[in-house]
């Protein structure tokens, strides 16, 4: 093996290790600028990668709903129902317990054409957001009288 073989290969095995060391958290940033820059089949890549590495829930559950926002805007809607039921179905790890991906389905559904299913969600998110705003209130109000 020459000198510029070996130099490639241990170039090769670097970007590699690179590609090894990004944490789960760390490929949800670079999905969510993907996101933000309209570049979706390169974001569902990145989302994909985290599913595939097992993060934690919270992580977990954040990707399931930006991979179904990405779907979204490619036009593949089974697709993105699909992974925003996985995110409802971690919802307890999402920072808005799933408010959001509820109001992103019943818009889905609308764009589909099945204001049924829509209304549903959009009420789905309506309760939600109602029991997380009773929640935050009491914590409000338990955490005042302790101070």
């Amino acid at each position: 093996m020459t000198m510029v073989e070996k130099e490639e290969k241990q170039k090769e095995r670097n970007e590699d290790e690179d590609e090894e060391e990004n944490t789960a958290e760390e490929l949800l940033i670079v999905g969510e600028e993907y996101l933000e820059e309209g570049k979706y089949e390169e974001a569902i890549e990145v989302y994909k990668e985290i599913v595939r590495k097992e993060p934690r829930l919270p992580t977990l559950a954040k990707a399931c709903n930006d991979c179904g926002a990405a779907y979204v805007s490619l036009e593949e809607y089974e697709m993105a129902i699909g992974f925003f039921n996985a995110a409802l179905n971690l919802r307890d790890y999402l920072m808005d317990e799933g408010i959001s991906t509820c109001y992103n389905l019943g818009l889905l559904y609308r764009r589909m054409g099945d204001e049924e299913k829509a209304e549903e969600y959009f009420k789905r998110g309506d309760i939600l957001k109602e029991e997380h705003k009773r929640r935050d209130e009491e914590a409000m109000r338990i955490l005042s009288t302790e101070l």
